[in-house]
């Protein structure tokens, strides 16, 4: 048997476990493409979140700033919903 590492395998065996072990690198490698695939989408999806959550934000501010009566109008109708929505379910909930 040749003692080198690129050498052809001599028996069946030495063949399937070669071939096995080069199934496994690619398979290996396949996955790690596929990782970091994920990854790159994970890190543009989350900037470009944060561009529009940036963007979302300078827009409500500038609202604030031009319309600050009807701003605090909707705020309030806002909160008032909420708070109705809360103790309706709150109510809904301690019922036994």
């Amino acid at each position: 048997m040749d003692t080198f590492p690129n050498a052809e395998p001599q028996s069946p065996s030495e063949r399937a476990a070669a071939e096995h072990a080069r199934r496994s690198a690619d398979a290996r490698a396949g996955a790690e493409e596929i990782a970091a695939q994920g990854s790159e989408a994970v890190r543009s999806g989350a900037e470009r979140a944060r561009v529009a959550l940036t963007r979302t934000t300078d827009q409500a501010a500038e609202y604030v700033q031009a319309q600050p009566l009807k701003s605090l109008l909707i705020a309030a109708a806002a909160g008032a919903a909420i708070a109705l929505l809360a103790g309706a379910v709150g109510k809904h909930h301690g019922r036994p």
